[in-house]
């Protein structure tokens, strides 16, 4: 297939823009929801109980100013904890796929660069260079070692920034120039 034909077919940042919209949107939904019955066990797994009890005990400080703000922090960080696996399950599900479950919904699909479905290996590639910020900060934490959250932050900002390239003729964003890659109504790919 002809790569400008290609770069027509290419899906550019207003759809991908509402797909990771409905992703967001169904991770909180879900987040609130499972969260009532696994929040705290998820707490217990991304944080030690020290790190979090010595938060709420700084909070409960304030309680005769702003009355439940002890309550409300533990419940943003049972939120936060649900919310943050679902963000990885959504990140593993486009790996394995190259489909989040609103690229799913939008019937749009991860692909190469030249029109032809990508392989495993290069979905996985794809999506651990546009998700690097949180691969780092997961890292991060697990082996308490800061300065990867640092460098995740600082990569995940170019990241960001390369979104917006989208915008250009080409359609892909900075991870998708990396991978090789590029997203496509899911009909189009061969």
């Amino acid at each position: 297939m002809d790569l400008e034909i290609n770069v027509k077919e290419r899906i550019g940042f207003g759809k991908r823009l509402i797909a990771y919209i409905i992703d967001m949107i169904l991770s909180t939904i879900l987040g609130f929801i499972i969260s009532f019955s696994f929040g705290k066990s998820l707490v217990d797994f991304f944080y030690e109980s020290s790190e979090i009890n010595e938060i709420i005990i700084t909070f409960e400080k304030f309680e005769n100013i702003l009355p439940g703000i002890s309550n409300f922090i533990k419940i943003f960080f049972e939120v936060g904890s649900v919310i943050a696996l679902i963000g990885f399950l959504i990140m593993f599900l486009e790996a394995m796929t190259g489909q989040t479950p609103g690229k799913m919904f939008l019937g749009i699909k991860n692909g190469n660069q030249d029109g032809s479905n990508a392989t495993t290996t290069t979905l996985l590639v794809r999506t651990l260079i546009k998700n690097i910020s949180s691969v780092l900060s997961l890292i991060a934490v697990i082996l308490s070692v800061t300065i990867l959250g640092n460098i995740g932050s600082f990569l995940g900002f170019i990241i960001f920034i390369g979104c917006f390239f989208t915008l250009g003729d080409s359609k892909q964003s900075i991870h998708d120039m990396i991978a090789k890659t590029a997203v496509y109504n899911k009909s189009e790919l061969n």
